[in-house]
């Protein structure tokens, strides 16, 4: 018998900016997870969004344009009642100091990588990756990143990934989550407040982790030198405030 496997479809885009003391200091990619089959019904409620927000449907949905606390709230309460996972990978761009501006994201994307095939190992699937747009991101490179068997480092097991893409935000709904997933992550580490925080408090049923642990897993961390703050008022914050 076939051991048939399940299609999952991620979803990845990216917050602030990776260069080394001229950009933000934390540079953070952001995964989320759904089934394939059940894609469609999910990317819908984005159109619920939009309409919660009386925006035109064919506007793109972008955290940095919202307006309000409680805007930004129900975007996170309706993510969290959604059959999504969440992998987010946090750089802390001040800690680098031997690697270039121009290599962060694919140095540092390793860790998605090898987060994203260790769900598809725990669930039996395979990966359907449909990728932000950027500058300098091409299918080959990505593809070639992927299959390397130079980058030891990770545990990336390029047999569980079907598919690559590269597709601008706007044509994906669910790329237009992702974005409000990272970008929020992003708000809660540079204003480091619990008004911030309450954002991932919201979602943090949705954050990949093992044994009730997100530390690692849903949330990573990087470089291994970096002593972040903000990290650890934001762990802090959601220890104490079980949802």
């Amino acid at each position: 018998m076939i051991d048939e496997k399940k299609e999952y479809n991620i979803y990845i885009d990216e917050s602030g900016d990776e260069g080394i003391n001229k950009g933000s200091k934390y540079f953070i990619l952001t995964a989320i997870m759904v089934e394939k089959e059940k894609d469609l019904e999910i990317s819908r409620s984005v159109d619920d969004i939009k309409k919660s927000l009386e925006m035109n449907n064919k506007i793109q949905l972008h955290w940095k344009l919202l307006k309000g606390f409680p805007n930004k709230r129900m975007i996170m309460e309706t993510v969290s009642n959604l059959e999504i996972t969440i992998i987010n990978i946090i750089i802390d761009t001040s800690s680098i100091t031997y690697i270039p501006s121009n290599n962060i994201y694919f140095y540092f994307s390793g860790y998605l990588y090898e987060r994203i095939c260790w769900l598809m190992s725990e669930r039996n699937g395979v990966a359907n990756i449909n990728i932000s747009s950027r500058g300098n991101l091409s299918k080959k490179s990505l593809g070639n990143f992927v299959n390397s068997r130079n980058h030891k480092k990770f545990e990336i097991d390029s047999s569980k990934i079907k598919t690559i893409k590269i597709i601008p935000n706007e044509r994906k709904k669910l790329l237009q989550l992702a974005d409000c997933c990272c970008s929020a992550l992003f708000q809660a580490l540079k204003y480091n407040d619990k008004t911030h925080f309450d954002y991932i408090k919201i979602i943090k049923n949705k954050i990949y982790s093992k044994k009730g642990n997100f530390i690692s897993y849903g949330l990573k961390l990087v470089p291994s030198s970096s002593n972040s703050i903000e990290i650890k008022n934001l762990i802090e914050y959601l220890k104490q405030n079980k949802k």
